[in-house]
C-alpha cells in the first residue's frame, strides 16, 4: 500500500479508515485508541493526509455548528480571541478571517487537497500532544516554553506550541495553567467554545456538565464564548461561562484556595451540603458514594481531606451527624440516616 499514487478505490478505503480511527479515538480519549491511530499514519504518508483531512472536517463541523441557523455568512472569528482551530493552509492559526460560506467551501477543499489538521496541524509532523489523566489520578505536565498545566482526575488536552501562538484544547475535566510570559506568544485555552487568552498567568478551568468554570489565581485573562464579548477578569475572581454568557464573580481567599486544593491532592468544604461534597469525592472514585436517604442532601459540611481518602469522610459522617454507611459488593457506598 505505501507508494506515492493511489486508486480511487485505495484513496476511498483510506480515509474511510482515517475517519473510523479518528471517531473512536476521539469518542474514547483512551490512550490506547489514540495509539493505534497514531501506528496507522505512521505507515504511508497518504494516511497522514487522510487523518488530517478527517480532524479538519470535523473542527469545522464543530466551528460552523456553534453559529446561529442564517447567520453563517456574517460570523467572524475575533482577532483578539481567535480559537486555536483555525489556519491558513500552512497550519499556522489565522486573525480575522472572514468565516462565510465561500471560506467554509475553501477550507474543505484545502483539507481535502493538502490535508491541512483542524487542530493547529498534523499530529503526524508532532505538532500537536496528547496527554491525559485516568480516574483518581492527577497529573503535572512541564511544556517546553516553561508553562506547567495541572491535570485533575480523568481529564486530557491537546497542546500545540508554535513560534506565534501557544494552543492548549481542553477536551474533558479540569486543569490549572502556569503560563510562562511570552507576551510574543500568547496561550489560548479552549474549553467547549470557551476561549481564554493569557500571556504569563495561573488560572483553572473545569468543565461542568452545563457549563465552564474559571478561576483566575493569578495575573489578568481575556475570555470569549460563543461570539461573547471578551471580558477582562483578574485574579481572585471567577467566571461561570455557558451560552454566550459569562458571569463573573469575586472570591474571598478561603473559597479560591478551595477551588485549587485538589492541586495538592485535598478537598476542602466550608458549608457546602452533603450533596456536592459527595459529588467532589466521586470524581476520583471507581464506584460512588451514593446518599440513598434525600434528606440528607442538603446537609452542611465542612472538613479537608485527601482525595483518595474518602473513606476518612464517611468516617467523619459517621461520627458527626448520625448517618449510617453501607459498603456494596462493588465497593460502592451507601448513605442513610442511622435508626
Amino acid at each position: 500500500m505505501v507508494g506515492r499514487y493511489k486508486s480511487a478505490e485505495q484513496t476511498e478505503a483510506i480515509e474511510a479508515e482515517a475517519v473510523r480511527l479518528f471517531l473512536k479515538a476521539r469518542a474514547s480519549d483512551a490512550a490506547e485508541d489514540w495509539s493505534e491511530a497514531y501506528a496507522w499514519v505512521a505507515l504511508d504518508p497518504a494516511h497522514g493526509f487522510a487523518f488530517a483531512k478527517a480532524e479538519a472536517g470535523w473542527e469545522l463541523s464543530e466551528r460552523l455548528a456553534e453559529l446561529p441557523t442564517g447567520q453563517i455568512d456574517d460570523a467572524v472569528i475575533s482577532p483578539s480571541i481567535a480559537p486555536a482551530t483555525t489556519g491558513d493552509g500552512n497550519g499556522r492559526p489565522s486573525r480575522g478571517i472572514v468565516f462565510d460560506r465561500r471560506t467554509a467551501l475553501k477550507w474543505g477543499a484545502a483539507a481535502a487537497f493538502a490535508g491541512v489538521a483542524g487542530t493547529v496541524g498534523l499530529r503526524y509532523y508532532g505538532t500537536v500532544d496528547h496527554y491525559r489523566t485516568a480516574l483518581g489520578e492527577t497529573r503535572a505536565i512541564r511544556l517546553a516554553d516553561g508553562s506547567i498545566i495541572h491535570l485533575n482526575t480523568a481529564s486530557s488536552v491537546e497542546v500545540a506550541l508554535r513560534d506565534d501562538v501557544r494552543t492548549i484544547k481542553l477536551l474533558q475535566g479540569e486543569a490549572r495553567f502556569d503560563v510562562a510570559h511570552d507576551k510574543h506568544r500568547p496561550f489560548i485555552v479552549d474549553a467547549d467554545g470557551t476561549h481564554v487568552r493569557a500571556v504569563g498567568t495561573i488560572f483553572n478551568i473545569r468543565l461542568r456538565p452545563d457549563l465552564t468554570e474559571l478561576t483566575v489565581i493569578e495575573g489578568i485573562v481575556a475570555v470569549e464564548n460563543r461570539g461573547s464579548p471578551v471580558r477582562q477578569i483578574g485574579s481572585g475572581r471567577s467566571a461561570a461561562v455557558r451560552g454566550g454568557r459569562i458571569a463573573v464573580n469575586k472570591l474571598d481567599p478561603a473559597k479560591l484556595k478551595q477551588r485549587v486544593a485538589w492541586q495538592d491532592g485535598m478537598l476542602q468544604f466550608d458549608g457546602d451540603t452533603l450533596a456536592q461534597a459527595v459529588e467532589e469525592f466521586n470524581r476520583y472514585r471507581a464506584q460512588p458514594i451514593v446518599i440513598g436517604d434525600p434528606s440528607l442532601a442538603s446537609l452542611r459540611v465542612g472538613g479537608t481531606f485527601h482525595i483518595d481518602r474518602s473513606q476518612d469522610f464517611v468516617t467523619a459522617l459517621e461520627s458527626s451527624f448520625g448517618i449510617r454507611a453501607t459498603a456494596g459488593n462493588d465497593d460502592s457506598i451507601l448513605l442513610v440516616a442511622a435508626e
